[in-house]
């Protein structure tokens, strides 16, 4: 039964993070904390920008919405389950 519901949360954590990463790299402080001028440079800032600024802000509003989101899965395969 565990491993049953850790497989899906792992997927909504890194589902969640990547899209908070997304989300992160459409912020105007990004440009202005990490500018960037090559794809390389861009794609290095977006990660320290993620872990530096984003991560440490989202990282408990991504394992609370993970943990919704895995009850939300276990509920709805339960009911599909049942029928």
């Amino acid at each position: 039964m565990r491993k049953n519901i850790i497989k899906p949360f792992i997927f909504n954590i890194i589902l969640l993070s990547v899209l908070v990463y997304v989300l992160g790299l459409t912020d105007s402080a990004f440009q202005q904390v990490y500018p960037s001028h090559t794809i390389l440079s861009y794609g290095i800032n977006s990660l320290k920008y993620f872990l530096f600024w984003v991560l440490p802000y989202w990282w408990f509003i991504i394992i609370v919405g993970a943990v919704v989101l895995t009850f939300l899965y276990v509920v709805f395969r339960k009911i599909r389950s049942d029928f």
